[in-house]
């Protein structure tokens, strides 16, 4: 039998693990580019398995998440580890190993980023709990309770509430920070010059 001929040795959805593996190798390092001997790494193909890099807010009624991260009532932790049970072009299905819960993440234009992207920037092959003890009582409350605190720091809200959307919020930077809690309530996060949450507007 020809090469041609053979059937593949990996079943059809492995293809779209290695588009994810190649999307989630670089989430720990922002900017770096995956090179090709990297494909391997981040997801193991054979688990299916990382992490959250933070917290995620999800539709427990309907186990639903959305790229543009309502602030829903679910709470699935910082660094909970999850399998990846299935990749779509508009779509990641994966399990939080935990509490064995299925969800489904569905891509939104208010990420204004490719999907791929999108997801490197809230599942990778490891996460950043050394960062998370470092930070002070205040911001692991916050990220704890999956909430801004006043007082808290830029990076623990991110931790806490997950990025903003990119489409109101090109800027990550900018002294507000905008998340919806759904499609007609928003929740502005106000920055002081230290970098400090000053104040929360519903």
């Amino acid at each position: 039998m020809q090469d041609a001929d053979r059937p593949s040795k990996f079943p059809a959805r492995w293809f779209g693990f290695a588009i994810i593996a190649l999307a989630l190798a670089c989430a720990a390092r922002p900017g770096s580019t995956v090179q090709p001997e990297s494909a391997e790494v981040g997801i193991n193909l054979d688990s299916g398995r990382g992490f959250t890099l933070v917290n995620l807010h999800p539709d427990n009624e309907r186990s639903r998440l959305y790229a543009v991260n309502f602030q829903q009532a679910g709470l699935i932790p910082v660094c909970s580890e999850v399998e990846y049970l299935g990749l779509g072009r508009k779509s990641l299905k994966f399990r939080v190993v935990a509490t064995h819960r299925d969800y489904e993440y569905v891509d939104h234009k208010a990420a204004a980023e490719p999907f791929p992207d999108h997801l490197r920037r809230f599942f990778g092959p490891s996460c950043p709990r050394a960062e998370i003890d470092s930070l002070s009582e205040l911001d692991r409350k916050g990220v704890r309770e999956g909430r801004a605190i006043e007082g808290m720091t830029r990076r623990a809200v991110i931790l806490a509430m997950g990025h903003p959307p990119r489409h109101v919020n090109p800027d990550p930077n900018a002294p507000t920070l905008m998340y919806w809690r759904n499609r007609f309530n928003r929740v502005e996060i106000q920055f002081g010059e230290d970098d400090h949450v000053t104040g929360i507007r519903n």
